[in-house]
């Protein structure tokens, strides 16, 4: 009896790891699944989907669809003796495309922009931004943008020159202090 009891006892235990390995490695697909999901969920920024789009794609945060037009990668823009200005790595300027699906204006600043690579998030560079209106350039200092309009512009970031090799992606923001955003991945760039 005695014999019999250990036995079941036993068996009981391996069941139990059987059903734990299995609900571990559900878990793991479902994760696997969620993540895929998430890369793959369209071109509209929600609260469940972090889109990711090449650089020959769309992507909407807050009804602002975004195009990435030319992106260049430069060590200077403009005269730097007027107006001009030299990066501490490499300048990367990114021109950009908003069409507005709102129902009211908003108002476009920089602070809707990032660029991201490997985790790290650069904001737009103030002396690159000023650079690029004396180089007949639009930056997006307080752009508004109204209802089914369109505005174009451009955004400056000094990143280490490392970066154009690590795949940097454009970050688009909501407007405000939503969280929900949005990347459009660079094309390949080199220093011009």
């Amino acid at each position: 009896m005695l014999a019999a009891l250990l036995l079941s006892t036993a068996a009981a235990g391996c069941a139990a790891a059987d059903s734990e390995t299995s609900d571990s490695s559900s878990s793991s697909s479902t994760e696997k699944t969620s993540k895929k999901e998430k890369k793959d969920c369209g071109y509209k920024a929600t609260d469940d989907c972090t889109p990711h789009v090449g650089p020959d794609q769309k992507v909407m945060v807050d009804a602002l669809v975004y195009r990435l037009t030319p992106a260049k990668a430069v060590k200077e823009i403009g005269d730097p003796e007027f107006l001009g200005a030299t990066a501490d790595g490499v300048f990367i300027v990114a021109s950009v495309k908003v069409h507005s699906q709102r129902q009211e204006s908003g108002t476009l600043t920089s602070d809707v922009f990032q660029l991201e690579v490997d985790g790290k998030k650069y904001d737009p560079d103030n002396d690159g931004s000023t650079a690029i209106i004396g180089d007949d350039a639009k930056p997006f200092l307080l752009e508004d943008i109204g209802p089914d309009s369109t505005v174009k512009g451009q955004v400056v970031f000094d990143v280490p020159k490392k970066v154009l090799k690590k795949h940097p992606e454009l970050r688009m923001n909501e407007l405000g202090f939503g969280s929900t955003h949005g990347f459009i991945e660079l094309p390949k760039l080199t220093v011009e």
